[in-house]
């Protein structure tokens, strides 16, 4: 078979790796396309993959308002999209971005891959329209589309975070981190530039600076940043080789960011993971892993009373690691190896949606 996966996010880089490279390792052709956005260049030469980069030059044109930018990098999108699949057919695309268009317009069968609720993230909905099938996790709110939807018992994350496919190695942290490992801060913020961010507020300086005073008291804090930070937060300020952040993120006392991907990975890891921001409850994936398995705690920009509250009681539990596995243990028993149902899905589409669609407990083989 032959397969097209074009991604624009390194989230989705890490939920594919697995799957491409398992579909290769059996003899499928792959084409992997994706857009220069962040370090997922990087990620994809990691694997030694040939692949094509739509936009080597980046696709946010400077000083665009984001959504104008969106609007017109939607045309320059299909238009590279369309050039760079003219002459090829495939047998399933599998996709987060704009190739659901491209593909009805060659005929293609795609499926959408989203943990997003479409009510967080309207503007998908024409990605959605436009797909075969998209699949997401169960909880996800998919709207009138539900029946396309090919809904899993699982997270984006446990694609590469299973225990099948992830182990942690102190030996990926920094020398100065290995005798830290379970005693370190770990922040991290991001730039927020979406068109669904628009007018959102994540972790905030003000009180960045107080969660950072707090922590100070009990070890070390770390912070990685997509954005600039005052100068009283610069020394705090930590390299982090991106290959190994899940590791930085296990080994990591506590987790603390306005990234909902990398607080659902630090909750999947087992990690106590706090998220502040103005989009947590949006998404249905925040519901399980903080109402069902307690995993995760969400909080909006300017309860700082809530947050240091709860940020302390953090800090006192001396059991806290030990029960945080737990709870990840609780999760995982419910949950399926992601990796392992997609390959199966992909490499037999379109029976293996069938069967999905009509015996859902075929699930229990994923586990």
């Amino acid at each position: 078979m032959r397969f097209l996966f074009y991604f624009i996010h390194p989230a989705k880089f890490h939920a594919f790796r697995i799957t491409i490279n398992e579909l290769l390792n059996r003899g499928h052709r792959v084409d992997v396309a994706i857009i220069s956005k962040d370090i997922v260049e990087d990620l994809v030469k990691s694997e030694g993959w040939d692949y094509h980069n739509l936009f080597p030059e980046g696709r946010r044109i400077p000083n665009l308002h984001t959504y104008l930018n969106a609007a017109v990098n939607s045309f320059r999108t299909l238009y590279r999209l369309l050039k760079y699949t003219r002459g090829k057919k495939y047998d399933l695309i599998i996709t987060d971005d704009l190739v659901t268009l491209t593909a009805r317009l060659k005929r293609t069968p795609v499926i959408f891959f989203t943990d997003d609720d479409l009510k967080a993230v309207p503007e998908s909905v024409v990605l959605i329209a436009t797909a075969n099938y998209v699949l997401c996790p169960s909880v996800s709110y998919m709207g009138f589309f539900k029946y396309k939807k090919i809904g899993y018992p699982g997270l984006k994350s446990l694609a590469h975070l299973h225990p099948n496919s992830f182990t942690p190695d102190v030996a990926k942290l920094s020398p100065e981190l290995q005798s830290l490992a379970k005693k370190y801060f770990l922040i991290r913020c991001v730039s927020a530039t979406s068109t669904h961010d628009v007018g959102k507020r994540g972790l905030v300086d003000d009180l960045l600076v107080s969660i950072v005073n707090l922590l100070s008291e009990h070890g070390k804090v770390i912070i990685n940043s997509q954005r600039d930070l005052p100068e009283a937060l610069q020394k705090y300020v930590y390299p982090i080789d991106k290959m190994n952040m899940s590791h930085y993120i296990y080994y990591s006392r506590l987790f603390i960011s306005d990234s909902t991907t990398m607080c659902a990975e630090a909750a999947v890891l087992g990690t106590p993971a706090v998220e502040i921001d103005d989009w947590y409850a949006d998404f249905e994936q925040y519901k399980i892993l903080s109402d069902k398995y307690g995993l995760l705690k969400g909080f909006f920009p300017g309860n700082d009373r809530e947050i240091i509250g709860y940020l302390n009681e953090l800090l006192n539990n001396q059991n806290l690691d030990s029960e945080f596995q737990m709870k990840r243990e609780n999760f995982l028993k419910d949950h399926i190896d992601l990796s392992k149902f997609m390959i199966w899905l992909f490499e037999n589409y379109p029976d293996s949606v069938k069967v999905v669609k009509e015996n859902p407990d075929c699930f229990e083989d994923f586990k």
